[in-house]
């Protein structure tokens, strides 16, 4: 059964991506990029972080090494992207 999720993206998460040092094109595939695979199967290679300020969200890793992080929404299928962070920020709740 083939389940699509509408995805959302907050105000912050896009002013994340827009401060990032790539080209205009890139961040235009990282964006479309995870419309694609989060709208079907988002947990599929996601990791629940499992302490601090972003407990019980949802980490997965985006084209060019960024981490997309999200809530999800299984009654309603709804993913919403809260934040997004580059490969060299500091992720402290991997250990």
């Amino acid at each position: 059964m083939e389940q699509n999720y509408n995805i959302g993206w907050s105000e912050t998460a896009l002013n994340e991506l827009a401060k990032f040092f790539y080209p205009p094109q890139i961040k235009e595939k990282i964006y479309l990029d995870s419309l694609r695979k989060l709208s079907f199967m988002p947990t599929l290679s996601a990791k629940r972080i499992p302490f601090g300020e972003w407990q019980n969200y949802w980490a997965r890793l985006g084209l060019y090494k960024v981490t997309l992080i999200f809530e999800l929404d299984e009654k309603h299928k709804v993913v919403y992207i809260d934040a997004i962070k580059h490969k060299r920020q500091n992720k402290y709740w991997i250990k």
